[in-house]
């Protein structure tokens, strides 16, 4: 069973038109609830936004695709160069992340209903995920009956099984005011925050592990001792002890530096994802590389250390792999697909959701 290439890539110019900016996803929801119900799939819209649809009560497995773009990401006009690039005039991104996603599913239920096939399905389609994964965080569960999932959001081959934990960590660090001319009867927060850095190991700590200050701000004026600085940090970890370990390691560099020196420290942490590891002989994935293999795609199972939907649906219980058919260059204004990469991973899909349904 073949999908409709033509079909396909006429759907993904009309979905990156429809402007959805994170946070503004509204008229793109109600496009593909429409489409759905032509489909013959009962939608509900959740009190966050997100789409979730279903053809009956016992799904093969769910697929799952975000609906927002990063910025800027409206008055897109795409363009088809005539090697088959899919790409924008460069004052926008494209949202081939992850609008091949959403495109892709609708090609695969609009093939499986014009070949008269009964599979059983629900499509999830989230708001939000680029500013935190905050659509698939809010997903009203109880209307999802699926055990597995996938998620399109990667590029052809890719079979995705493990996310690492996110902890961001916002931190104030407070010292005394005094002016330049007498810092001896200031505390210089800037000097706390340097020192505390200091100590820390950043970057790559090990293949799972990893730590990154983002945001500094601090200080008023060059001739007065600065009183205050913010920090935005965060920790990322596939493994629950190294994760615990260096957060707590970040936590305890910044507290003894700031009694050391006369200062204050305060400390907001939010975890944003959880760590989950698949094992490569689930059925999910050897699905997926015998789908990619058949249509001449080689297989990529592999670990990432950044987040996606699949990491609140594993967290939730959904076995979930991410796979899909974007582009390159995402999230800025270079951004790209193909129209083979966007058909190959399409078609990848299609073979996978047959063989599970056998």
């Amino acid at each position: 069973m073949k999908i409709n290439s033509e079909r396909l890539i006429n759907s993904f110019i009309k979905l990156v038109q429809i402007d959805s900016e994170s946070g503004g996803e509204k008229e793109i929801i109600e496009y593909l609830k429409g489409e759905l119900n032509n489909l013959n799939f009962s939608c509900t819209i959740d009190q966050t936004g997100n789409l979730i649809a279903s053809n009956g009560n016992k799904p093969v497995l769910a697929l799952s695709a975000h609906v927002d773009t990063v910025k800027p990401g409206k008055n897109i006009k795409p363009i088809i160069t005539d090697d088959g690039l899919i790409k924008t005039d460069g004052s926008t991104i494209l949202g081939a992340d992850d609008k091949t996603g959403v495109a892709s599913i609708l090609e695969i239920l609009r093939t499986l209903k014009e070949n008269d096939q009964p599979i059983q399905l629900e499509a999830i389609f989230t708001v939000q995920e680029e500013t935190g994964l905050i659509g698939s965080k809010g997903l009203d569960f109880k209307e999802i009956k699926s055990k597995q999932a996938l998620n399109l959001d990667a590029e052809p081959g890719d079979i995705i099984i493990g996310e690492p934990a996110n902890m961001q960590l916002d931190v104030e660090i407070f010292g005394k005011t005094a002016h330049a001319m007498h810092p001896e009867k200031g505390v210089n927060a800037i000097e706390i925050a340097a020192s505390a850095i200091q100590k820390i190991k950043w970057g790559m700590i090990d293949e799972e592990t990893t730590l990154n200050v983002g945001v500094i701000n601090g200080g008023l004026a060059r001739n007065i001792v600065p009183e205050k600085v913010t920090i935005e940090a965060e920790v990322r970890s596939r493994s629950h002890e190294k994760f615990d370990l260096n957060y707590q390691k970040v936590i305890k560099a910044f507290e003894e530096t700031a009694k050391d020196m006369g200062g204050k420290v305060k400390i907001k942490s939010h975890q944003e994802a959880w760590p989950f590891v698949l094992k490569t002989d689930v059925q999910l994935v050897q699905t997926l590389e015998n789908a990619c293999k058949r249509n001449g795609v080689k297989p990529d199972v592999k670990l990432i250390g950044g987040n996606t939907d699949a990491n609140v649906l594993n967290a939730k219980g959904i076995k979930t792999i991410t796979t899909g058919s974007c582009g390159i260059d995402y999230h800025t204004t270079r951004e790209s697909v193909t129209k083979k990469a966007l058909a190959e991973g399409t078609q990848i899909v299609l073979d996978a959701i047959l063989s599970l349904s056998k």
